[in-house]
Formats: C-alpha cells, structure tokens, sequence
C-alpha cells in the first residue's frame, strides 16, 4: 500500500465522519476503602459486582485513564497492554511466523502474569469478549484470546486491569485476572484527530484518524455517542532491520562461547536444490546411491553433470554453503487497514429506568509475504522415470525441495468481529436491577497462494518441454535467489500448480444476565453490609474451517507410489476441520461486609472489611465447578492498608483441544537420540549433540470429552501506604501465588522422542513413537552399537492430557504521586514494576523417567527435558518488567515522558561449547516523550496539536535466536525510533 492510498483513505473516512456534524502514562490508582478522614472518589468496579461498594479496594487493580493511555503513543490494543509490566509476553502478534495452522493477521494475544494464552478474562463493560477465531499452540497446545487489537484506543474511560484471580466473580478464565476496558458511553460534543506516524530507517508508516461524537436529546434523557477509529499501515520487510535482515545469527555471536553452536545458522537446507532417491534402485551415475541432490556443478562431490551448470552428487546431506537465507522473502511487518467503531444508546424513563445498548465493529485487511513452502517428510512422492526432464529414466521420490521460482507465499487476513448488547438498569426499593443480552460473532479468512501436490506433481511428470524442471537446480549466480540458471520454468507452468487455500473460523458468544446488588443491604455495627447475586446463561461456537485441500476432501494419491496423502497442499499437513458448541449456566453470589470501623476504637484495626463470594457454574461439556473467594482489607492505620484474597479458580478446555481429532503437524529440529547414541556408541566417540542430525518428526494430537476442567488456587498479599503528610502519594506492595492443577497440554513430540530413547537404552521401547523398519545400514550401525535397530520415526503420537502442577508466584510494585503547583503547573508520576519469582512446571511421571536417567548419566546430560522444571526467565518470562511515566499539564501546554523496560531472559536455544552455557539475551529499555500545545477557542473549538517520538533512543531489540526474525517478537518492539504528530479538533 502506498502512502498516496493511506492518505486518500484516511483523509476520506475522516472528511464523511465530519460530515455527520455539517496525555500521561497508565496511571495505577489503588483505590481502596477509606478511612472516615479522607475521601476518593470510589472508581474501580473491577473485581465486585455490588453496585456502589468501595471493596474492590481491597484487591491489586491497575487502572489506565484516558490521559494515561495517551502517553503511551499506543494507537492499538496490543501496544498498549505492553505498556504493562502485568501483561506478559504476547504469543499471539503479527511478527510470529506461524503458518496458515496458526493465528496470523492483525492479532494479539492477551496474556497477563506469563502464566499463558487464555488465562486472562477480558471484559468490555463488565461483560465479556467473543475470542478470536485463530486458534494458536502455545507450549504445544491450541489456545485461543480476544483479539487486543480489537479493543478501542478511542473512547475509553479507563482500562482496569484486576490482577487477582475472580472465577468467584465472573466465571472461567479469570485464572490470572481480568481486563475490563469502560466506554465513554455518554459523550456529549464532536473530536476529530489526525495522526501520521513513520519508523526511522524503514517504510514503516501509519495514518489514523479518530472521531468522537455524541449528542443528548429528549430533554437530555437520551444520548447517542459514536466512537471510531481507522488506520492505514506500511509495514516493512525483514531485510531494513540488521537483526532480521540475515538467518544465520553467527556474525553476532563471534568471540563469545556461542559462536560455535550450529544452531545459530538457521538457514534451511530444503532449498531449489532437489534432493531424491531412487525407487528404482541404485543410480549408476551417481557412484550407485539411490539418494542424491542437485547441486552447483562448482561444488565439490559431483557425480554426473545435468548441464547448465548443475550436477547430481553422490549423496549425504546438502552443502551447507547452499542453504537457503529465507530473509529475504519475509515481510517483518505486514501492510493493514483496521477500523473500531462503537456506537451507544441511552435512555431514562421518568421512571428512572435506564435502557442502554451496544454496537460494537471491529475490521482488519491485513497482507504480508514470505518464502515459498518446502516439501514435507510426510509429503513426499514419485516423479515417474519418463518426466520429461528426468535424466535418469528411473522412478524417483522428491524428499526435499522449495520452489522458490514460483514466488512467496502472499498472506491476506481478513477478520471481522460484532458485538450487540442491548440491556435495562432499574431500581427496585433498595436493589440496583441490571438485565442484558449480548450476541457477538468474530470471522477471519486467511488465504494464501500455495502449491497442489497433485498439480505439482503432474506438472513435473509431463513429457513435453511444459514440464516442471525440478531438476533445474536454483540460481547458480546467487544461490538464495529464486529462478535457475536458464529460467527452465514458464510462468504458465507454475501458474498451472498454485492454488488459493483459506482457513475460515469463526467464533460467537450469546449471553443473557441478571443481576441485583444492594450496597446498603443490611446495617452492621460498623457499616452496611452489601449484596450481589445473579445469574448467566451463555452459549460459545467454535468453528475451523479448512481447505478442501487440507481437510481430508481433496487428498493427495501418489501417481508413481499409489501411496495416499491426507494434504494436499505442499509443506502442510492434514488439518481436519473443527466445530464445537457449548452451553454454560452459572450463579453467584457476593458480600461485601464491614467488620470493624474506627468508631469501634479497636486497638490496630482502624477498619476491616471483607468480600466473600461463590460462583457455580455448569458445561454441557465437561461437568460443573464450584468456586469460592474471600478477600480481607485490614487498616491498622488510617495511613497503612493490609490487603489479602484467597481464591479457587478454573479454566474449562476450549472448544478445539476438546474437539480436535487426529490433528498432524510436521515439527523439525527434533533430535532422534538413540541414532545418535548408536553412532557414538558403534564408532566409540563421545556423544555430541551437534553430531546428530536433526530430523522432522509429524506430530498426531487429538482431544476428547474426557480432559478435565483446569483448576487453580490464588492468594494474594499487599500492602498500601498513602502518608498523610503526603497525601497525593500511594505506595503498594503486593505479592501472589497461582498454584495450577491439571493444565491441559502435551507432553510434547520431542520428550515423547526422548523418552524412546531412554526406554530403548534398557530395552524396551516407547508406543507413542512409531516408526519405519530400519534400514540395512541402520541394522547394522545398532547391532555394532549393541541396541535394538530402530528405524526412522514415521509418526509420534501425542494427545491433549491433564498435566501435572504448576505454580507462578511474583511481586507487584506500584507508585502514584501528583501534584499540582500553582506556578509550575501539574505533574503526575507513575511507576509500575512486576517481578516473576517462581513458573515452575512439575516432572509428570514419563518426564521423571527421563530426568532420573540424565541424573545417572544413563542418558547423557545433553538431552534436554522441554516444557518441565523452573521456567523463570526462559525464553519468553523475564524476572523483571517495569514502566515509568511523567506527565505535566500548564495551561495550553502539555508533555509526558514514558519507560519501559523487559528484563534479560535465557534463550535455551544456544548452548556454550564449555560447561554447556545459556546465552542470556539482554534487557531492553525504552523511552518514549511528547509535547502538545492546546489553542482554546479558535474557530469555535479547541485544537490540540501534538509531537512525539516513541524509543528516543532508537533501541534496537536484543539478538535472539529466533529463526524467523532474529529478536524476541513476543517481548520487543521492532519498531525502532518512531516519531509522530497529531493533530486533534474538539467542539
């Protein structure tokens, strides 16, 4: 998209919008109970369903005002539940390079604690949010999210962010908290802004408007507010950023104890450069091998010349020298335009009835490229021995090969999201009366051009010179180029074996509730005590639609071999499509009850209070749950607040790991230990890791009714200080602990393979690991090494299974301090830290096997044992996130100052060559300003213009060894320094 197109776009949408007429950091306020000598406003309401109770108090709550959004610079969603050091690192985001088996497009997962994907309930005005379509594996389990970029930056209130567990409260999924984002639902008067935006050294570039606009009739009993927002966005390609501009990492790593660790590489050696193997028997030509590749007649090792520069060798592994950079081929951000709209009705009768309603629309058109697919270990087949170009005559079997010739694979994302509420709000006698029905339904289309077995492989076997010369080889002259050497391939024919293939899902929520609170329910000796209790009845659908091409409809059927394929797309494999649906009722019930007040002069209890509550909820799926809360706020001192709550929690299983059904993923980089073992053992060298060939492995995963609810328990300790000499500061403290019990995952295909290893080691052999007959060589080697031959591994089975205990425990640090000088104008301080203390996953049984093993040094200690043990820092859970922001306002002057920081986590990928080192990936830290100046009533209105630059110092993300980027997309910006102006007209 240019920018010529974002301009018109935007500047149109803005121009309609007016013609329907003719700034500081999140701030965290700790509102909590008062005592009888000072008085705040009671804001918060996350956390309690009792209308008018100051108990939410006595739970950690972050809240973000409009103001404080703003100087974040964050222009969606997902930017701004960066901003917070609570949020975690984001595993669902458009610099992931999943394929089409995973969320892709304009998305972000929301992910508060690290605790994972699907932990967090996310609210939109105390209700909840229909989750994305795209589902995701995450610690190799499909999760799903409401979609971050679907939440408003336009029209906000506040964002509060509960960060305690609140199953009692709201239901499943609030295992690590919840977000609840309130609406300017009543606006009165007309805002339009105007904001451009670009990254420095990239084409990087965003155009966005917003509009604000509402109206009161009816004698000011009715408002109509309408809030939108639109974007228009240039990304950028992986080769204007140096990190990510080159797999191979190697370059970044010299002199350090990495710089030998091969991992590092990253390029891919399935390439232009076909690797085969006879069917036929042993090929003369090529020193009688029945497995070859083409390669560079330049390379050493050539067997028979093909002409044109390229030869067969005599077998073994592709020359490194040849391996593919696919950088070049990669978008690091895609192109999008997306639009928020929320539209909201109000009315009060003269009975005091308020009826409101919601229109909710989110849309996205997201487009990005990457390299051609490669051919799969489970998609192999025949070229028949008189394919046209076929300079053997024999039968021959593809295993390896990417057709770059036929350009990158271009990804278009469409997602589309509604949400209708319509609902009434009334008192009756002492009872706040709250009703609502809710419908909400998301869609995302993915579609990529890719390649047809079956058309590829009739183009190859063709006996005319409109074939497919996969024998070509790749660019002689620049070997990660795409084309060959005399461009052997037309256009006409590639054209004759691409195809579109989609994934379509959708997602809905409907939802009717009840609800009835009194805050003043029964008087107590020190106070009222309050009352809520309800009712909900929601129904969820799931639907994944796949290709006929990869649902089982259209398979593949081996011309040459007869052998059937369930894919028929090359480099995917077999995805059957998903649906599921669930009805789910519940109750609960809450007291807010005030023990003791000052009045009561109770030696140090200055005030105590406590919330109680219970939810009950039941799935027509997996049963029902009963869960309880009680949270305590203890002020020994009317300056000093002691804060505790005590939780049970669940997590039901999504609809897809209940649903799916023989779901097959190929995985590469696994290690098939005992081949490796056999070689150290058979030719008397010492085990290396780096010696063994890594090997893709294709993964069965199923689901089923019989996975259990996840179940969890929270407790939470803070503490508040807000000094009366200093009244306008607010110290926390708050410590918690989430103990899990049955998370639903896997055990993972490579500790299912490293468990055959250990059980071949003594003799037996692991029934989930399925593999081929060996081969003679492969007889051999084992019978040298004094094991059982095992073959190569045809396919591991790995099913969806209730998982041990695991537990989270961390600190939260807060600061709050404003204050307003009459000379100097007024300042607000916010600082916000969260210190991850404890992820521990506990050893299942097979993996206690496992480590017993590496422990006796039966196995050898270079096995590692993924997913189990302290995770703290590893990869993607840094120990340490804070931000920081100051902001000052003076008349018509404005400015704010914003930090953020990620600390160091361990990349477990990269290992030292002396003691086996762990590379640790520095911290990143930025800083973000701006500046506004505002002029007052000029043309009948305000205009507020303002500048600013986000990471000042145009930090670049920390080296990581993430094959598809170089950097950690989950934890650090790619954006660089990014400056921006805005222009904004309020009447």
């Amino acid at each position: 998209m240019t920018h010529q197109n974002i301009l018109k776009s935007s500047a149109l949408a803005l121009v309609c919008t007016a013609l329907l007429q003719g700034g500081g950091y999140s701030q965290e306020t700790e509102t909590q109970p008062e005592p009888e000598t000072r008085e705040l406003e009671t804001v918060v309401v996350v956390g309690t369903q009792i209308v008018g109770s100051d108990i939410a108090g006595a739970l950690p709550v972050t809240i973000l005002t409009t103001d404080e959004i703003e100087v974040t610079g964050a222009v969606s969603g997902g930017e701004l539940l960066r901003s917070i050091p609570q949020a975690g690192d984001i595993i669902f985001g458009e610099s992931e390079f999943s394929g089409i088996n995973g969320a892709r497009g304009d998305v972000g997962s929301i992910n508060l604690r690290g605790i994972g994907t699907g932990n967090t309930l996310v609210l939109l005005n105390g209700r909840r949010l229909v989750l994305h379509p795209g589902t995701q594996v995450e610690d190799f389990v499909p999760v799903n999210t409401v979609n971050s970029q679907s939440l408003p930056v336009t029209g906000i209130k506040r964002l509060e962010v509960l960060r305690d567990g609140a199953s009692a409260i709201y239901g499943t999924d609030a295992v690590a908290g919840v977000i609840n984002t309130i609406t300017q639902d009543d606006y009165e008067g007309y805002d339009v802004s105007l904001r451009y935006g670009s990254s420095e050294g990239t084409d990087f570039a965003e155009l966005s408007g917003t509009l604000k606009y509402g109206v009161n009739f009816n004698d000011d009993r009715s408002n109509f507010s309408i809030f939108a927002n639109f974007l228009s966005r240039d990304g950028f390609s992986a080769l204007q950023r140096p990190y990510s501009a080159t797999e191979d990492l190697r370059k970044y790593f010299e002199g350090t104890p990495f710089e030998a660790d091969t991992q590092l590489r990253n390029l891919s050696s399935n390439t232009q450069w076909a690797e085969f193997m006879s069917l036929d028997g042993v090929i003369a030509q090529v020193d009688n091998k029945t497995s070859f590749h083409i390669q560079p007649s330049t390379t050493p090792g050539c067997s028979h010349d093909l002409g044109n520069g390229v030869c067969a060798d005599d077998g073994g592994s592709i020359d490194t020298s040849l391996r593919l950079d696919r950088a070049r081929y990669r978008d690091l951000v895609g192109d999008v335009e997306r639009q928020n709209i929320m539209m909201f009705f109000n009315h009060q009768d003269e009975n005091g009835t308020r009826f409101f309603g919601e229109f909710v629309y989110y849309s996205s058109d997201y487009n990005r490229q990457r390299e051609a697919a490669q051919i799969l270990s489970s998609g192999r087949f025949g070229i028949p021995a008189n394919a046209h170009y076929n300079p053997f005559n024999k039968k021959l079997r593809v295993n390896d090969y990417r057709a770059l010739d036929t350009g990158p694979r271009m990804i278009n994302v469409k997602n589309d999201t509604f949400r209708l509420l319509g609902g009434a709000r009334f008192d009756w006698d002492n009872w706040n009366v709250e009703t609502a029905l809710l419908h909400s339904k998301a869609k995302t289309v993915d579609t990529t051009n890719r390649i047809s077995t079956t058309l590829f492989q009739r183009a190859i076997s063709r006996t005319d010179n409109t074939a497919y010369n996969i024998f070509a080889g790749g660019n002689t002259t620049d070997i990660h180029a795409p084309g060959t050497f005399n461009n052997t391939n037309s256009q006409a024919t590639i054209n004759s074996f691409i195809v579109p293939v989609f994934r379509k899902g959708e997602t809905s929520i409907t939802l009717v509730d009840f609800k009835l609170s009194d805050g003043t329910f029964r008087e107590m000796t020190a106070g009222h005590m309050g009352l809520a209790f309800g009712f909900e009845f929601r129904q969820e659908e799931f639907m994944d639609d796949r290709d006929p091409r990869l649902d089982g409809t259209i398979m593949f059927t081996d011309a040459v071999t007869n052998n059937v394929i369930g894919s028929d797309v090359v480099g995917s494999s077999p995805s059957p499509d998903t649906n599921g649906d669930r009805t789910v009722s519940s109750a609960f019930a809450e007291l807010a009850i005030p023990i003791v007040n000052s009045d009561m002069n109770v030696d140090m209890v200055h005030r105590l209070d406590a919330q109680l509550a219970i939810r009950a909820e039941n799935y027509s799926d997996v049963g029902g749950v009963i869960k309880p809360k009680v949270a305590l706020s203890w002020f020994p001192h009317p300056e000093f607040q002691v804060r505790t709550a005590f939780s049970q929690g669940f997590r039901a299983p999504n609809l897809e790991q209940i649903n799916a059904n023989n779901i097959r993923r190929v995985n590469s980089g696994r290690e098939d230990w005992i081949h490796c073992a056999a070689k150290a053992t058979a030719n008397s060298t010492a085990f290396n890791k780096d010696d063994c060939d890594s090997v893709s492995v294709e993964s069965v995963r199923s689901g089923g009714p019989d996975l259990k609810s996840e179940e969890n328990t929270n407790i939470s300790i803070g503490m508040v200080f807000q000094p009366a000499s200093a009244e306008n500061l607010i110290l926390t403290l708050d410590w918690w602990r989430v103990d899990q019990e049955d998370v639903v995952g896997l055990f993972s295909d490579q500790n299912q393979i490293s468990l055959d290893y250990v059980l071949r080691l003594r003799g037996s052999s692991n029934p989930n690991v399925v593999r081929e007959d060996p081969t003679t060589e492969q007889t051999t080697l084992f019978n040298r090494a004094k094991l059982t031959p095992a073959g190569d591994i045809k396919e591991v089975l790995d099913p969806y299974i209730n998982l041990t205990p695991r537990q989270f425990e961390g600190i939260d640090l807060g600061l709050a301090w404003s204050q307003d000088y009459d000379q100097y104008g007024n300042f607000d301080v916010k600082f916000n830290a969260a210190y991850l203390q404890k992820a521990n996953q506990d050893h299942s049984d097979n993996a206690k096997i496992i480590a017993a093993a590496i422990a006796d040094k039966t196995a050898s200690d270079q096995v590692e044992l993924g997913g189990t043990g302290d995770r703290v820092k590893q990869n993607g859970r840094p120990e340490w996130r804070s931000s920081a922001s100051l902001t000052w306002r003076k008349d018509a002057w404005g400015a704010g100052l914003f930090y953020n920081f990620v600390g160091e986590v361990i990349d477990t990928s990269v290992v030292g060559d002396k003691n086996r080192e762990l590379f640790v990936v520095d911290s990143f830290q930025t800083l973000s300003i701006y500046g506004q100046y505002t002029v007052e009533e000029w043309m009948g209105g305000d205009t507020q213009l303002r500048l600013g630059i986000r990471n000042i110092g145009n930090q670049d993300p920390p080296i990581a060894d993430e094959f598809a980027s170089g950097y950690y997309p989950s934890l650090h910006s790619n954006r660089g320094r990014y400056i921006y102006f805005d222009a904004r007209r309020k009447f």
